[in-house]
């Protein structure tokens, strides 16, 4: 078996695998820094043609429905705010960068259908509860299980070993993965967002989304995208192999006043009814960042 030492070593040398761009890496730590000013962080974004032009075509989308033409990366961060230029920066640089080809271990269409789900539910769930921001909670649900993607592709044949341990047994997938490797995907996900210099809050959401109740920095964020996690999975129509038996904890729904099983069911149904909407207009969104 390999040593976790081994893979965290491992993970924070890889220099291709899903890495953000420097100009997105820098736009996150701006954006968390409270001396900030809308335009220093416009002329950072400027310094990039192309992503100027998609940061437009994305502002100007409906999955922001802002009324008017925002015509200037300025004008967009004094009308979306810093967050939501995070997000969409980051949303722009992983477009590509999650999108790594199928085989017969990993569905990588229905991997990114994941992140999205999980991202716009994060999103909207934050609203619903009253959450203070949104925008890391999207970033948090869109990023919560990137380290499926390093496993896959830089300890390939322990990742094919865990996919047929959770076929052939009762295993769910963080068990299997930690019988092959010693950690899981959520450990794997925290240490490459630490690579990142992502803040600590977004590397406990995503380290710790399956087991919430041990978060210190943000319990209330990292619950949200624990029940994004589980809400993605059971509005979709193929539930993913690597959440096999995830169940909201019940302690989280506590935390969140979710705890009432119709009001539950509620916001289940609710979801099920008005979230393909929020996933066409982000796919939207992320097609024009393609482009």
């Amino acid at each position: 078996m390999l040593s976790p030492q081994f893979i965290r070593d491992k993970v924070q040398t890889i220099i291709q695998l899903s890495a953000l761009p420097s100009i997105a890496a820098e736009v996150v730590e701006m954006v968390e820094n409270p001396k900030t000013s809308a335009s220093k962080l416009g002329k950072v974004i400027e310094s990039d043609q192309g992503l100027t032009s998609k940061v437009l075509k994305i502002a100007n989308s409906a999955f922001y429905g802002f009324p008017k033409q925002i015509g200037t990366v300025d004008f967009a961060i004094i009308v979306l705010g810093f967050d939501a230029l995070k997000e969409i920066v980051i949303s722009i640089s992983l477009v590509s960068a999650l999108q790594k080809k199928s085989d017969v271990t990993f569905d990588a269409q229905g991997f990114w259908d994941h992140s999205i789900y999980s991202g716009v539910i994060a999103r909207r769930l934050a609203r619903d509860l009253g959450y203070r921001v949104s925008g890391e909670v999207f970033v948090g649900g869109l990023l919560h299980d990137m380290g499926i993607s390093v496993l896959q592709q830089h300890f390939h044949n322990e990742y094919k070993q865990i996919v047929e341990l959770v076929k052939e047994t009762e295993f769910a997938f963080i068990e299997a993965e930690q019988h092959v490797l010693g950690v899981t995907h959520a450990e794997v996900g925290g240490w490459l967002a630490e690579r990142w210099n992502f803040p600590d809050h977004l590397i406990e959401a995503i380290s710790m989304h399956h087991k919430p109740l041990q978060a210190k920095e943000n319990p209330e964020l990292v619950s949200i995208i624990h029940c994004a996690d589980v809400l993605a999975n059971r509005l979709r129509p193929a539930p993913m192999m690597f959440d096999k038996g995830l169940d909201f904890n019940p302690e989280v729904l506590y935390r969140l006043r979710l705890d009432d099983p119709l009001l539950l069911e509620e916001y289940i149904t609710t979801y099920r009814s008005i979230i393909e909407t929020d996933i066409r207009q982000f796919e939207g969104m992320c097609s024009g960042a393609k482009d």
